[in-house]
């Protein structure tokens, strides 16, 4: 009598949460067609994708590259500007100074190249 027991080396999670992602897609745009006055009309708009996406590309690498970031601040940007009055006179320059600010700091937080002063050091 033999067992078929599947190889437990290969995995079908990528398929499993892209149709779970579908599935959510779908059920969404089924809410919205339903046009309920509790659900906010932000909600299905663009900029949402775009900060979706950020999230889902922030699980995926386990947020650890920073593009998850990125998505979601220019989501928010975007969806700042689309859904309150006159914001984009502010939202944009924070945006880019929060930019300026990001690549400063991280400039900054590259280790400085010292001599090493260990045991082994000898001045001459």
């Amino acid at each position: 009598m033999e067992t078929n027991i599947s190889n437990p080396n290969t995995s079908h999670n990528g398929k499993t949460m892209a149709g779970i992602i579908i599935v959510i897609i779908g059920g969404l745009l089924l809410i919205d067609q339903f046009d309920m006055f509790f659900i906010p009309h932000w909600l299905f708009s663009w900029p949402m994708w775009i900060i979706a996406y950020g999230v889902y590309m922030g699980g995926k690498y386990n947020f650890r590259k920073p593009v998850w970031i990125w998505m979601i601040v220019i989501g928010t940007a975007f969806l700042l500007t689309e859904n309150v009055d006159n914001s984009e006179r502010l939202v944009w320059p924070v945006a880019i100074i929060g930019v300026g600010a990001w690549m400063v700091m991280r400039h900054n937080n590259k280790p400085v190249d010292a001599p090493y002063h260990g045991s082994d050091y000898k001045e001459v």
